[in-house]
């Protein structure tokens, strides 16, 4: 089972035409289908699972069912995916400072332009 406050995501992705998609979706303790969900965790970076569909909704209690989808992948893997989405992390943060530089000396520009015509 995730750590609480680890993310997941329910969207499935087609963007590699090699990458290995259910048959068949197992029944949760609900009796609904699970989703087929992808783990963003440090310990299981990409690795994907199906979980209850009623995981994280405020109205239905979820039954916590849980099983792994994908194989396990080796230690250099994951390894290698944690650094590239630490190093994600840190260009997007890097873009935000920039953006706001951006936006900081246009509003000045805007501001000495409205005082020059006083």
């Amino acid at each position: 089972m995730e750590a609480k406050g680890r993310r997941a995501t329910s969207r499935i992705s087609n963007w590699h035409e090699g990458m290995e998609e259910p048959s068949a979706f197992p029944l949760c303790g609900c009796g609904f289908s699970a989703q087929l969900r992808t783990s963003w965790s440090n310990d299981n970076p990409g690795w994907r699972f199906f979980g209850c569909k009623n995981h994280g909704s405020l109205v239905h209690h979820a039954c916590r069912y849980f099983s792994w989808f994908d194989p396990p992948m080796t230690p250099r893997a994951r390894v290698v995916i944690v650094g590239l989405l630490k190093r994600i992390k840190t260009n997007d943060v890097q873009r935000r400072k920039e953006r706001f530089c951006w936006v900081f000396i246009l509003a000045l520009c805007v501001v000495m332009i409205w005082f020059s015509k006083l």
